[in-house]
C-alpha cells in the first residue's frame, strides 16, 4: 500500500506561481523524513474547485483507495482536499472504511487518533464557514452593481455585442436588424415553430452559430434586456430553477432599446396567454421529474432527444402514462412516433430487476442468460446482440455485480500510476548514454547496445500500459426500498406490475432512480433497441 500526496489548486494563477510543486515538495519531504517512506503516490488537480469533488485527480486517487492500494492520504493543507464539510464527512467515512489515515501538514495532525479527528472536523467548519462568508460578500457586491445598472458579465444574447470601453452591451450592427425581424414575425404569426423553421430556413443562426429551437426562442423572446431592462439574479444558474421575485434584481431603462418597448410587451403578452391556455408557464407542459423516462430516452431514427409531450388519459386503474415525441419532430418532422409508458415501463422495469436477481443466479451458458433477462412477456421477439450478451456473461461468470448505481465505469487512463517508473527508466537511458559516450573504458559498445535494448523495450511496456484504458466498478448501493418495492411488484408471475410499483414508490423515486443508473434508452418504432447504462455497459437489442 502506498501513501497519496493530494495538491489542488483553484485557478490558473496559482499554477503559474508554482502553488502545486510547493505543495508536493513539502509533502514528499515529510513522507521521507518524517514518516521514513519513499512508496508515495501524486494526485493533483490544477485549476479545480473544492467546493466539490468533481475533480479527476481526486477520483483517481478515490479509486485506488477503494481497491485497497492507498494506506495514507496527505494534504498541505486541509481546504486543498475540501471546503465542504458535506463532501468532506462522505469521504472521510470512506477513509475510515477503507483504514486509510488522513494527514494535513499546515493545521499539523493526523486521524490515527482521536483528537486528530476531533480537530479535523473543527477546522472543516470554519473552512466551510469562510468559504461561504466569502461567497456572501461577492455576491453582496455583485448586486449592489446590479442596482447601480452596472453590468456584472454575462453572455451577450442574440442583437448585442460587448463594449470594452464603455464596459456596457451595446447593440451589434449585424444581428440587430434580425433581433426586430424576429420579434415582428412573431407578433404576426403568433407561432415559436413557424418562427423556428422561418430562421433556420433561411439560414439566419443562432449567436452561437446553431439552429433555432422553440425553447431557445422562447428564452429570446422572454428576455428584458432587449427592451433596455437590466435584470439579474434572476435563477440558481444559467437554465437553473428562478429564484423568488423578492431575490432577483430588475432595473429598468438601463440601456439602449433594441426592440422598441411595446412590441416587446405585445409579444411578451402573446406568450403569457399561450402559456395560460396550456396551464404551463412557457412551452414545458408537465415538470421534468414527474415523468418516467424524461432526459434518458433518445430517437434511434435521428438520435435527437426524445422529450415529454403530454400525459395521456388516465386509465381505469389510475395509471396515467406520459406520451413522448422526438424533439426534432416540428423541426425536420422526424417519423419517429410517439413513445409511452404503456409500452416502455414494462420492458424497462422487468429488465432492471433481473439486473438486480443476477448474483442469485449461475448460468452455465450464454443462451441460458439471455432467457432469463427477456423473460417478460413484452421480450417475446427480443434477442440481445452477441456482442452485448458476450460481456455481460463475463461479467456474470467472474461474479461482478453488474448492477451498479455508482457512475464509476468511466474509461480512465492509469497512466499516472506509471509515471515514475517511465522516468526512472528514461532516466537510465539518458545516464548510460552518457556513459557511451564520453566514457571509452565504460563497456564495449556491444554491451551498450544490450543494456539500451533492454531498457528500451522494459520502456516501451511502460508507456504501452499507461496507454491503456480500464473499467473500475464500484458495488451496487440498491436502496432497500427500491429493492423491496421491486421484489412485492414482481411477487406472483416474477414479472412487474408496473401499478404497483408506481404506487409504492412514486414516479418521481422511479424516475431519479432510473436517472442515476441510466445514461440513455434509445427507441424507434415502439422498439427499445439500446439501453446504455451510466457504467459503462451497453445493452443492444435485435
Amino acid at each position: 500500500m502506498k501513501i497519496a500526496l493530494y495538491a489542488r489548486v483553484s485557478t490558473g494563477y496559482q499554477v503559474d506561481k508554482d502553488s502545486l510543486p510547493f505543495q508536493q515538495k513539502e509533502m514528499k519531504a515529510y513522507c521521507e523524513h518524517i514518516m521514513h517512506r519513499s512508496d508515495y503516490v501524486v494526485y493533483e488537480d490544477a485549476g479545480k474547485s473544492g467546493k466539490n469533488v468533481d475533480r479527476p485527480g481526486f477520483q483517481r486517487m478515490m479509486s485506488d483507495i477503494r481497491s485497497g492500494k492507498i494506506s495514507h492520504v496527505i494534504v498541505y493543507k486541509i481546504d486543498r482536499i475540501s471546503r465542504n464539510l458535506v463532501d468532506f464527512s462522505q469521504m472521510y467515512d470512506e477513509f475510515k472504511k477503507y483504514r486509510v489515515t488522513f494527514i494535513s501538514l499546515n493545521e499539523q495532525f493526523d486521524t490515527s487518533n482521536a483528537l486528530g479527528e476531533a480537530v479535523l472536523k473543527i477546522i472543516l467548519v470554519f473552512a466551510e464557514l469562510e468559504r461561504k462568508m466569502t461567497s456572501e460578500r461577492v455576491k453582496a457586491v455583485m448586486i449592489g452593481r446590479a442596482n447601480s445598472g452596472k453590468w456584472n458579465g454575462a453572455r451577450m444574447p442574440y442583437g448585442w455585442r460587448w463594449n470594452s470601453e464603455k464596459e456596457l452591451p451595446e447593440h451589434d450592427p449585424v444581428e440587430a436588424e434580425n433581433a426586430r425581424m424576429i420579434y415582428k414575425i412573431y407578433a404576426e404569426q403568433k407561432s415559436t415553430t413557424q418562427l423556428m423553421r422561418y430562421l433556420n430556413d433561411n439560414g439566419i443562426a443562432t449567436k452561437r452559430g446553431g439552429r433555432w429551437t422553440t425553447k431557445t426562442l422562447c428564452s429570446y423572446l422572454r428576455n428584458p434586456l432587449n427592451k433596455g431592462d437590466y435584470r439579474y439574479n434572476y435563477r440558481e444558474s444559467a437554465n437553473g430553477a428562478k429564484k423568488p421575485t423578492e431575490e432577483v434584481v430588475y432595473v429598468p431603462g438601463v440601456f439602449d432599446p433594441l426592440i422598441p418597448p411595446e412590441l416587446w410587451d405585445r409579444v411578451n403578452a402573446i406568450i403569457d396567454k399561450h402559456a395560460e391556455e396550456n396551464g404551463s408557464v412557457g412551452r414545458q407542459h408537465t415538470g421534468k421529474q414527474s415523468n418516467l423516462f424524461s432526459g434518458i430516452l433518445v430517437c434511434g431514427a435521428c438520435n435527437s432527444n426524445i422529450v415529454v409531450q403530454k400525459h395521456d388519459r388516465k386509465r381505469a386503474n389510475g395509471f396515467q402514462p406520459t406520451l413522448y415525441r422526438c424533439r426534432s419532430y416540428v423541426e425536420t418532422n422526424c417519423k419517429h412516433g410517439h413513445s409511452s409508458d404503456v409500452w416502455l415501463a414494462p420492458l424497462v422495469f422487468n429488465m432492471l430487476y433481473r439486473f438486480m436477481l443476477l448474483d442469485d443466479f449461475s448460468f452455465s451458458r450464454m443462451e441460458e442468460l439471455e432467457e432469463f433477462l427477456l423473460g417478460a412477456p413484452e421480450f417475446n421477439d427480443y434477442k440481445i446482440s452477441d456482442i452485448s450478451l458476450g460481456f455481460l456473461y463475463k461479467l456474470v461468470k467472474r461474479k461482478e455485480n453488474v448492477f451498479l448505481l455508482e457512475t464509476a465505469s468511466e474509461k480512465k487512463t492509469v497512466r499516472s500510476n506509471y509515471t515514475a517508473e517511465i522516468s526512472k527508466y528514461e532516466r537510465a537511458l539518458e545516464r548510460l548514454d552518457n556513459a557511451f559516450l564520453f566514457d571509452d573504458s565504460t563497456f564495449s559498445q556491444q554491451e551498450y547496445s544490450k543494456r539500451r535494448s533492454e531498457l528500451t523495450e522494459k520502456l516501451t511496456a511502460l508507456k504501452n500500459k499507461a496507454a491503456e484504458k480500464v473499467i473500475e466498478y464500484i458495488p451496487a448501493k440498491i436502496p432497500q426500498g427500491i429493492l423491496t418495492a421491486f421484489d412485492e411488484a414482481a411477487a406472483g408471475d416474477g414479472n412487474i406490475d408496473i401499478i404497483y410499483l408506481t404506487t409504492q414508490i412514486g414516479i418521481k423515486d422511479l424516475h431519479d432512480f432510473l436517472y442515476s443508473i441510466i445514461e440513455k434508452i434509445v427507441v424507434l418504432d415502439k422498439k427499445i433497441i439500446e439501453i446504455l447504462f451510466r457504467n459503462g455497459i451497453d445493452l443492444r437489442f435485435i
